[in-house]
């Protein structure tokens, strides 16, 4: 024959009967019951929802600098992130300059701490066919969440550049055709990012003579590892935050569940079999 387990409850007091269970078994703590409960679920949603920070795009570099971001010297052939994919005519080889072989710095703008001026190594002062000249830089989107992925920064260009590609796909932006003597022209990358490797293309128009590129940009990615709180989450969240309002309340009136037998107001609950 099975055993009936049976609950009763009035105000400020819950009682329950469960029939065969030693009297030690059959006493609560509610308090430290639902401080726990609450306790558990706030950690578990902390723990779920943990601030996702944005990483910098590590593998995208500024013209003209070597690995750690520092510029690289006068007449350095060759950029390290940097590559002339098309050109007109002429050699598609990278010369770095600086300010310290004078001109065309100026009319260029000046040398400051995180870019230099690069161009088709024809000769010392960066001379090239009139045409279009296609400049790439690649970077590694690895670990990251394209989606999220951002890119802000500056460009500037003799003479005029034509264009921003994202990975083939143009962007719009362009700058004037003296723009090497105006400054940075600001551009922004917001989509079309993709997983692991991308590219970004610099378009550049020479009206002839001297014909170059200089950009400074920075990128940042959320880590695919990111928390994310699901709605399960979420609800646990509400539980535990209850638990903690109603063991409040429960603080004025007593602490524990008495687990009495009470034949008076009870209705069956569970049958063991």
């Amino acid at each position: 024959m099975g055993s009936t387990l049976f609950a009763s409850f009035r105000y400020g007091r819950a009682e329950s009967a469960i029939t065969r269970l030693p009297r030690s078994l059959r006493m609560f703590d509610w308090k430290l019951l639902t401080s726990s409960f609450a306790g558990l679920a706030i950690t578990g949603f902390l723990g779920a929802a943990s601030p996702v920070y944005a990483l910098p795009i590590t593998t995208l570099f500024n013209t003209g600098v070597d690995n750690t971001g520092t510029p690289l010297p006068h007449n350095t052939i060759g950029d390290p992130h940097y590559t002339l994919t098309s050109v007109p005519g002429g050699v598609s080889a990278i010369l770095i300059i600086t300010s310290a072989g004078g001109f065309p710095i100026p009319p260029y703008i000046g040398d400051d701490a995180l870019s230099r001026w690069i161009g088709p190594d024809n000769d010392g002062d960066l001379n090239g066919p009139v045409g279009t000249y296609i400049y790439r830089t690649t970077f590694d989107l690895t670990g990251l969440d394209p989606g999220t992925a951002s890119i802000t920064g500056g460009w500037t260009s003799d003479n005029n550049g034509l264009n921003i590609r994202i990975n083939g796909i143009n962007l719009g932006f362009a700058t004037a055709f003296n723009q090497f003597q105006l400054g940075f022209s600001p551009f922004s990358v917001t989509s079309n990012f993709v997983a692991g490797l991308n590219t970004l293309d610099f378009l550049v128009n020479n009206g002839g003579g001297p014909t170059a590129l200089r950009v400074e940009a920075t990128g940042t990615a959320d880590p695919l590892s990111a928390k994310v709180p699901e709605p399960a989450t979420v609800a646990l969240l509400g539980l535990g935050l209850a638990g903690l309002g109603f063991s409040r309340r429960k603080m004025a009136s007593p602490r524990q569940i008495d687990a009495v037998i009470n034949p008076a107001m009870t209705w069956p609950v569970v049958r063991l079999a």
